[in-house]
């Protein structure tokens, strides 16, 4: 969409940068790897559709896509330059003192070389689908499909999900990080209220990393999918990533 499009999000471990032509490459390269596809309920692209979609997504209001960088992969000298107010990539942000204002930590310089020079720090992605949620009490186990969503419904939902492609950053608890960065911007930029994922049944550390770190709780089963549905409504009572800032690219 193009109201991420010039952002990014800036956490203590990773940055959330907008999925740019720039990532395609490295993008279909994972997307080769057929337990990806699997788990991800995928199909296999060419890298000329893998564009048309990169352009198609840029420009749809429903679909909220971030690539993940990770920061121990980043050339720390880059964002220590004293050349130029223009680092390569924002700095993890501050501390908050208790009492302190959020919004302090909000950092609106301009970074005009991120994407180019952390394209090696690339680790996966992180998507939200936006919909209208239908709050109907006779079926409350339905996750509505297709609907278009509407900015003035008192109640809307996103379907996340997060892919950590890389092998080495898997298992180092950053999948929270990432989903709670997303459903915090989400919630607060995006009019999210409700959030679901659907899950492949042999996804273990998916299930685990919605059900026990996020507090999903399952709501349903996509049989042709083989995919657990879990959804949460309680974004309140989850741990609030604010180290994060929103940046400008």
């Amino acid at each position: 969409m193009k109201a991420n499009y010039e952002l990014c999000l800036s956490s203590e471990n990773v940055i959330l940068v907008p999925y740019r032509p720039e990532h395609v490459p490295t993008y279909h390269g994972w997307m080769t790897d057929t337990r990806l596809l699997e788990l991800t309920s995928s199909e296999p692209l060419t890298m000329d559709e893998e564009i048309r979609m990169q352009s198609e997504w840029r420009d749809d209001e429903n679909k909220c896509t971030f690539v993940i960088l990770a920061r121990d992969l980043l050339d720390i000298d880059d964002s220590d330059s004293d050349d130029s107010d223009e680092y390569a990539f924002p700095p993890p942000p501050l501390e908050v003192e208790d009492g302190g204002d959020r919004d302090d930590r909000d950092d609106r310089r301009s970074y005009p070389s991120l994407i180019g020079r952390t394209l090696h720090a690339m680790i996966g992605d992180v998507n939200l689908f936006l919909s209208d949620y239908v709050d109907d009490d006779d079926d409350d186990d339905e996750v509505p499909e297709g609907a278009s969503r509407d900015r003035s419904s008192a109640r809307n939902q996103a379907e996340i999900d997060v892919m950590i492609a890389v092998a080495s950053h898997r298992r180092r608890d950053l999948g929270a990080e990432i989903a709670l960065v997303a459903m915090h911007y989400a919630a607060s930029n995006l009019g999210a209220s409700r959030f679901y994922a659907k899950v492949h049944e042999t996804n273990e550390p998916s299930l685990r990393l919605f059900e026990r770190k996020l507090g999903y709780e399952r709501c349903g089963y996509a049989d042709f999918q083989k995919r657990q549905i879990v959804s949460t409504e309680a974004l309140h009572s989850l741990p609030t990533p604010l180290d994060v800032r929103v940046v400008v690219k």
